[in-house]
């Protein structure tokens, strides 16, 4: 329909004439840019869709249609990325975890062509790690499932290792026996401490860890062996921040449960000065950590020249104030006998009068 004014040429009267040159002002297009940003809401994911996508992905995988399988998971990552908690809470109720594990159980065994699509389930399913409840995780135990997770643990991309990395803190933490079985396969442990070296997924990396030296003191002494004991110092001295502090702490107390862990601890010139500083200084764990650990070094070793050192970078004092600002039962016990000890080791260099002036003891009561 052609309106009469404008086929004479003519305007309405009081219409409101807007020029091109203002139509491309800043504001105007910014106005423009906005409005065409605008989208509707996406329709939330039903319980029957998200049931219907599981049994899809389970019977692709049963058939073992890979390609079938990789769409479906690609979907499944669009719907978390498009509606976030939402989809990803009515995927868990309905079985997603399970049906994901079992796809990637059931192609870990499978030629290289699929790594593609174990990669890809992977990345979706640590959406859902760390798990509440580890129903249908188990199948990442299998030995098949755990010899994929630590190639994609030496991969090359990081992405790829960072996921892996994630997933077997996961695996290990639902059962005992999957720390064995991964502990055994070549790589692995070498592959947790490169992704802690690379800084790919050091809190996961150290959790993983942690879970596995707990286990054993053969696992323990394998993980010395590679190196870890320098490795926690470094990072300790470096890392800032207070998470991988702690992670650091937790999983250096217990390598000083292993002789041969502690053996390693010892001769680290820097162990004894960062936990005289950490104390007091990060948080309650690292504190009781740090305590933990000098009474470690000194009582199932017998060896004063660890108190000694601790003497001289101030832990009498640090001491004293942990037992004034309160701690847990276990921590003042030890921090106790550390100070008696410490005391001890202070009256016996007054009495040969080695005792040096920067140590500023000389207004702290001698008998404790």
């Amino acid at each position: 329909m052609v309106l009469p004014w404008r086929s004479r040429g003519g305007k309405r009267p009081n219409q409101l004439t807007i020029s091109d040159a203002e139509t491309k002002t800043p504001a105007a297009q910014f106005r423009s840019s906005r409005i065409e940003l605008v989208q509707s809401p996406r329709v939330p994911l039903t319980p029957r869709a998200a049931s219907s996508i599981c049994r899809r992905l389970e019977n692709a995988t049963a058939r073992e249609e890979h390609v079938e399988c990789f769409k479906i998971v690609s979907k499944i990552k669009n719907l978390v990325r498009e509606s976030g908690e939402t989809n990803k809470k009515c995927l868990l109720q309905n079985g997603v975890v399970s049906a994901l594990t079992s796809c990637f159980q059931r192609f870990s065994s499978t030629r290289e062509e699929q790594a593609r699509l174990l990669e890809e389930v992977l990345s979706v399913l640590t959406y859902w790690l760390p798990l509440s409840r580890t129903e249908g995780f188990t199948k990442m135990g299998t030995t098949a499932s755990l010899n994929r997770l630590v190639q994609f643990l030496n991969a090359t991309d990081a992405k790829t290792r960072q996921n892996a990395a994630v997933c077997i803190r996961e695996v290990i933490a639902v059962d005992k026996k999957y720390v064995y079985a991964l502990t055994d396969i070549e790589g692995a442990c070498e592959g947790l401490i490169k992704t802690i070296r690379d800084s790919v997924s050091t809190k996961a990396s150290l959790m993983a860890i942690y879970r596995a030296v707990s286990c054993d003191d053969k696992i323990a002494a394998k993980f010395v062996k590679l190196g870890l004991v320098a490795l926690i110092a470094e990072m300790i001295m470096n890392n800032a921040e207070k998470s991988v502090c702690e992670r650091c702490l937790v999983v250096l107390n217990v390598i000083c449960d292993n002789e041969q862990g502690r053996e390693d601890v010892l001769r680290n010139a820097l162990i004894v000065p960062l936990l005289v500083k950490k104390i007091l200084r990060v948080s309650d764990l690292a504190t009781q950590c740090s305590v933990s650990i000098l009474w470690k070094l000194w009582r199932k070793n017998g060896e004063d020249h660890v108190l000694l050192e601790a003497l001289q970078v101030g832990a009498f004092e640090k001491l004293l104030v942990v037992l004034q600002v309160g701690c847990e039962e276990k921590t003042k016990e030890r921090a106790s006998e550390l100070l008696r000890n410490l005391n001890r080791c202070r009256n016996e260099i007054e009495k040969t009068n080695c005792l040096d002036s920067s140590m500023r003891l000389k207004n702290v009561k001698k008998s404790f």
